[in-house]
């Protein structure tokens, strides 16, 4: 009966569809015309996501660990600043690459009119090739082109996007120094900031922009417009396990609640800067899950959250954790 117990807890817990965007899968015209009529679940579920959300925040802060939470949450990845930023970028090009290939534009609900297409096609080419010359300009265009997406998208689209994708390009206009000279020497010519400011701000950046998105989704997908994620799960019902752990109270509009209220958890959580690594830790585990549940089609639209996960997975440790931390060498050779 214990294993049960702990099951259920881990189950609850990382079974997330929450990062595939509904509007990837349900178009808006399909959406149900539903609301939560609240009831003890909705109640529980409430109340066991706080407790959690509680719980994670006691545990960055205690000062007292087990070694093992002390090595989840404040253990030191040590992988130059210039390998984050290369791999991060080289993740967004691909993106980017496939987006332009394909002839679409930053996500799959998202379709421009035939004046404008081009446009988008264009602006994201030119991050793919400014790139190659400097990563900071491939950062401008990538705020460019999310300003393009705003102007040219109803707000009810664009709001589920646009905070990530400006995020990820200043951290791109940021940190493209530790590999560009050009990037470096303009950098300079901006800023009198040293390097360790500009990462920590570039890092910052990004974590609280993925935070926003996380927390928007949630509100606009599932817990504003309930219709569109329970639409979702009657398309996959396997998602709602609530039936097959014995919870048979437990409906897709109470699914699609805990679904939501976790998302916001964590995106909140992210965006606040505690319990960065259970955050993260959990994060990646529903990123890795619906990749494979969907296939390649999840793999593409995400690969701009993926590059970020990569980066705050392994830099983002807990508040105390890092201000007890030696200052990272960061003096290495610029290429």
């Amino acid at each position: 009966m214990q294993y049960r117990h702990i099951f259920l807890l881990l189950t609850l817990l990382f079974s997330l569809p929450s990062q595939a965007h509904v509007q990837w899968f349900v178009a808006p015209e399909d959406m149900k015309d539903v609301y939560f009529e609240f009831d003890f679940f909705y109640a529980t579920v409430f109340a066991f996501i706080t407790i959690f959300t509680v719980l994670a925040i006691w545990l960055t802060r205690l000062e007292t660990k087990p070694n093992f939470i002390k090595i989840l949450m404040g253990a030191e990845i040590n992988l130059s600043r210039r390998v984050y930023v290369m791999v991060f970028v080289f993740i967004q090009m691909i993106f980017f690459s496939i987006q332009v290939i394909k002839g679409g534009f930053i996500a799959p609900n998202i379709v421009l009119t035939p004046e404008f297409i081009l446009f988008g096609l264009i602006s994201q080419l030119l991050i793919v090739l400014t790139a190659s010359i400097s990563i900071s300009l491939s950062g401008v265009m990538v705020i460019m082109t999310s300003l393009l997406m705003v102007l040219l998208t109803p707000w009810e689209i664009w709001v589920n996007y646009v905070f990530e994708f400006v995020a990820i390009g200043i951290f791109m206009l940021l940190t493209g120094s530790y590999v560009s000279t050009i990037d470096k020497q303009f950098i300079n010519k901006f800023t009198t900031k040293s390097a360790d400011e500009l990462w920590l701000s570039a890092v910052t950046i990004l974590r609280i922009g993925i935070g926003a998105q996380l927390a928007i989704l949630a509100l606009t997908e599932k817990l504003i417009y309930p219709g569109l994620a329970v639409v979702f799960i009657e398309m996959f019902p396997f998602y709602n396990i609530f039936p097959q752990i014995g919870l048979n109270a437990g409906t897709d509009m109470h699914f699609v609640f805990f679904i939501g209220i976790c998302e916001l958890s964590l995106g909140l959580l992210l965006m606040s800067g505690v319990a960065n690594r259970l955050t993260m830790i959990m994060l990646t585990f529903a990123f890795v899950t619906t990749a494979i549940i969907h296939g390649i089609h999840e793999v593409e639209g995400h690969l701009p959250i993926f590059a970020a996960a990569f980066v705050l997975l392994l830099t983002q440790r807990n508040e105390q954790a890092k201000l007890r931390a030696e200052p990272v060498n960061t003096n290495f050779v610029y290429s």
